[in-house]
């Protein structure tokens, strides 16, 4: 059977002399992986487009007794110029892609994350946007969509509001001040009130919210630990060691 569908390329491997296989995440059928026979031949357009971050439009020979599907063209839907011209940019493209790699399963649909991780691409690809904060309005997001939503709001052990608290150390729940013995990861004041607020944030708005970037970037280090408590294979992310490295050399920490 032939199937047309749009695509985020997550990884590739070369396959022969010139053939590659990529592991893609798709609007049709969510995650699944396709061989490009001769995709680096002279004549063949397809080597080029099978670069990891790039959103293209593919056409496959699709059999459900393989678990490798057989490109038969594919084409540009939008190419991410810009955020590969920012190293902070590609950096944080990478790890979106690697996130979405490791936590989801092959062949299930979910066309609400893969809208979600192509219009934060294309957010990352806007020089204007703040790319951090991008950042980490896709980690609240994605903890949401996977079915993880944290609850900002009440402390999971005494049910009180949160204003100030932090991640339990067993339960990976935020809890607030007076139940803040067990945890290492600690959130104040600034930090709680930044997460709150993007649980009601639309990506569009990110451009015209004033936020510090020292907020930001606690925030993403709460979300991150937070996602990697509750969501399995998310523990070795190579490009969010890469990340935390950038992040570090960015704001002196």
């Amino acid at each position: 059977m032939l199937i047309a569908t749009n695509a985020i390329v997550l990884k590739r491997i070369p396959y022969g002399d010139s053939g590659v296989i990529c592991r893609v995440f798709t609007e049709e059928m969510g995650k699944i992986s396709i061989l490009a026979k001769g995709a680096w031949r002279p004549k063949n357009t397809a080597g080029p487009l099978l670069e990891p971050i790039n959103h293209i439009y593919i056409q496959f020979y699709n059999k459900n007794t393989r678990d490798i599907q057989i490109l038969k063209t594919a084409g540009f839907v939008q190419q991410f110029t810009e955020l590969r011209n920012s190293l902070g940019r590609i950096i944080l493209a990478f790890a979106i892609i690697e996130i979405i790699d490791k936590s989801t399963l092959v062949s299930c649909p979910n066309p609400i994350l893969y809208r979600l991780c192509w219009r934060i691409l294309d957010k990352l690809n806007d020089e204007k946007e703040n790319f951090w904060f991008v950042f980490a309005f896709f980690l609240y997001q994605f903890s949401l969509q996977l079915g993880f939503m944290p609850n900002l709001k009440h402390c999971s052990v005494c049910n009180q509001n949160i204003i100030v608290g932090g991640i339990d150390d067993y339960s990976g729940e935020f809890v607030c001040a007076n139940c803040v013995s067990q945890c290492k990861i600690k959130i104040g004041g600034n930090v709680c009130t930044f997460l709150k607020q993007l649980s009601y944030l639309h990506l569009d708005d990110l451009k015209t919210t004033s936020v510090i970037n020292t907020d930001i970037i606690e925030s993403i280090r709460v979300l991150e630990s937070f996602m990697f408590f509750h969501i399995d294979g998310l523990k070795k992310i190579q490009s969010m060691e890469l990340a935390r490295k950038f992040l570090n050399m960015s704001f002196n920490l």
